[in-house]
């Protein structure tokens, strides 16, 4: 009892929300409760003597007044749709700055912290971050806002005035809540992020914890149902764990730089009391949530800051903001790469049965480690006294300075790997676009695109993971055929990046496709040609031969292209048909090459075992969407490569294969596992 009237609004706020989970069921007897509460506590308040117990029981008579009277009393809707057609129109120039300042897919994740926009996150990197636990840095959420209110709270805490700490944190979160739009929940989320930041920052933990009660009360009296709302009980569980367990946290870490500290101690404090909530809710243990946070949370603040300055900077003065555009590509690319290095892990995280059971067992779980914790440690420092950290001298050291160079470091380090030169050789990317086709040909720091599958977004995704964020020229671009899933994403190329030249097969027909290519390649003064067999093409050190279309009139014609490099080669079918395959087979020598990429994703063809025989592939290449409606490859396709080493798109991702390496390497990733599972394939009996 002594320690509950330290904080006597918190019994207000139990009040609240056992109020308004009886109103969801059963509203007439919320109200006959909420009276009676309201009755008893307001001759408990009379009846008491100290001041912290008249203020809990007036504070519960209070809260079931406010709940009783909205059950009651009708609100007048709110139509927010000026507001937000006003922030529309200023958050659509700062995000067409940074998806022109930064490539994918770190722009996508800039857009989803600074703006609220999740959109241009592809699903493969969304589900990396749901693995880890560390979602909540994409989603507008009270831990979001949290982290927010907190970097301005704790950066200008002990600096200046608790005046001015307030009115700069109540701005900055005021701020950000506009930029990414006036919604309930953001509403929700700001009001979290603002009561324990100020609290926090003002040093007084039993201001934050009555400070959130009366929010909680707030929160349930304007909206009874916001108990149904995720994001409302991350909002509050994450800044009750701020406000318990920060302080105590960044004590024990004491050895640690200030700012490490500090921020290591907010970001297990938040973090760890959401875990009972994201298993009940969405049926899932993130093993790796505690640790991913530490590394993840740390760059929020300068994706946060440098982001939201390079939309401003951006969309006034886009030369300007190129260098602020750098630092933003670094962090945000550190964080891709951290999760997606924690997704990697193996069992990273469980599935469980979804439900109140799954989070109570996880509750119970974190509390029995927290009570543990101290013990083992202490038997752990005496069994093994030589292992225990030693005291870490910073004396003299300001916590700015420690702060800029880790930001130098990042910024630095990311330059100077970005700097060195690329690995030797001639590589090509099968790039997992879905169900399409897209290749990237790498060769002595040149490149050549051939074909865009059918989504601009997840091209310039891919393109993003593999080009330096400076690296804006593709040498030659090759639209193989106008069907939409080879060319669909090229357009948006052509708006993106220089193009050397342009090619496409002769005798295309005119298609809304190819007229849109056509429109964007004069408007971009891209040199375009239309080529037959025979046609080659320099790039870098790879030479790329056009071996159909050729004499014969077909319906659809289509680029079949040759690539060699060195010892290494590929060969490229598009979507030859049946009768431009049967004369390509007139001249099987022609087709011999190391890598070979069967004609129309892997669909059914006369030839497939007498292509197969041809080229005499060390590896296949099939380009095809997960479980497509087209049943791409086919059986036979990969009968007739049995003994070849096939790499689907849709089970191992982007594949990367070094063409000119002895004996062939293949690299894969899939779905936020990181790279470097494949290996090295041993080289065909015949020279390739």
């Amino acid at each position: 009892m002594t320690r509950l009237l330290t904080v006597p609004l918190a019994a207000s706020a139990a009040v609240a929300v056992a109020l308004a989970f009886l109103g969801a069921e059963h509203p007439m007897a919320a109200v006959i409760a909420a009276l009676t509460i309201c009755a008893a506590g307001a001759l408990l308040a009379i009846a008491s003597a100290d001041v912290p117990r008249r203020t809990m029981w007036a504070a519960c008579a209070a809260s079931a007044a406010a709940i009783a009277a909205r059950a009651v009393l009708p609100v007048p809707p709110i139509d927010p749709w000026p507001l937000l057609a006003v922030v529309a129109g200023v958050r659509e120039p700062l995000a067409t700055a940074l998806h022109g300042l930064v490539p994918e897919p770190e722009s996508g994740i800039l857009l989803g912290i600074v703006l609220g926009e999740r959109s241009s996150i592809g699903r493969d990197l969304r589900d990396a971050f749901a693995i880890t636990g560390t979602a909540h840095l994409l989603a507008i959420s009270g831990f979001n806002m949290t982290l927010v209110a907190t970097a301005v709270a704790f950066g200008l805490r002990g600096r200046t005035r608790p005046a001015a700490v307030a009115v700069a944190t109540l701005a900055a979160v005021v701020a950000y809540s506009v930029l990414v739009g006036p919604a309930a929940g953001v509403t929700r989320a700001a009001l979290m992020a603002v009561t324990g930041a100020l609290a926090l920052a003002l040093g007084r933990r039993t201001l934050a914890a009555n400070a959130l009660s009366a929010a909680v009360v707030a929160m349930l009296v304007a909206d009874p149902f916001a108990l149904e709302d995720v994001g409302f009980i991350l909002s509050v569980t994450a800044t009750a764990g701020l406000i318990a367990w920060q302080r105590p946290l960044s004590e024990r870490l004491g050895r640690l730089p200030g700012p490490l500290a500090e921020a290591l101690a907010a970001t297990i404090a938040a973090s760890i009391p959401t875990m009972p909530v994201v298993a009940a809710v969405f049926g899932r243990i993130s093993i790796v949530s505690p640790i991913a946070n530490l590394v993840a949370v740390p760059l929020f603040a300068p994706i946060m800051l440098f982001g939201a300055a390079t939309a401003l900077i951006g969309a006034l003065a886009p030369a300007a903001a190129g260098p602020l555009a750098l630092v933003s590509y670094v962090a945000a690319a550190a964080l891709r790469r951290a999760v997606e290095a924690f997704a990697g892990i193996p069992f990273a995280a469980v599935e469980v049965p979804s439900g109140p059971p799954a989070g109570a067992a996880v509750a119970v779980l974190l509390l029995g480690a927290w009570l543990a914790a101290p013990r083992l440690l202490e038997r752990l420092g005496r069994a093994a006294p030589r292992l225990a950290p030693r005291p870490i001298a910073l004396a003299g050291v300001r916590s700015r300075a420690l702060v800029a160079a880790g930001v130098v470091a990042l910024v630095g380090g990311a330059l100077v790997s970005f700097a060195l030169p690329r690995a030797a050789g001639s590589r090509v990317h099968a790039l997992d676009v879905g169900q399409g086709d897209a290749f990237l040909l790498e060769s002595d720091g040149r490149y050549a695109l051939i074909d865009g599958g059918p989504d601009a977004t997840v091209l310039l995704r891919r393109l993003g993971e593999i080009l330096p964020p400076w690296h804006r020229r593709i040498d030659l671009v090759a639209l193989t055929h106008e069907h939409a899933d080879h060319g669909t994403g090229l357009l948006a190329v052509l708006d993106r990046y220089e193009v050397g030249l342009a090619i496409e097969p002769a005798g295309m027909a005119d298609v809304p496709l190819t007229r849109m290519w056509w429109e964007r390649l004069a408007r971009s003064n891209v040199p375009r040609r239309a080529v037959r067999a025979g046609t080659v093409i320099r790039v870098g050190g790879a030479a790329v031969r056009v071996l159909a279309p050729g004499d014969r009139r077909v319906e659809v014609p289509s680029l079949v292209l040759r690539v060699s490099a060195g010892s290494g080669s590929a060969l490229f079918m598009g979507d030859a048909v049946d009768e431009a395959i049967a004369d390509l087979l007139l001249a099987p020598d022609a087709l011999a090459a190391r890598v070979y990429v069967p004609p129309h994703h892997g669909a059914d063809t006369s030839h497939a075992g007498a292509l197969a025989a041809a080229v005499r592939p060390a590896a296949a290449v099939i380009s095809s969407g997960a479980l497509n409606r087209y049943g791409h490859p086919t059986p036979g396709t990969l009968a007739a490569l049995d003994a070849v080493a096939v790499y689907r798109t849709d089970r191992y991702g982007t594949v990367v294969l070094t063409l000119d390496a002895d004996p062939l390497v293949v690299r894969t990733a899939k779905a936020g596992v990181p790279p470097h599972r494949g290996g090295p394939v041993p080289r065909a009996s015949a020279p390739r």
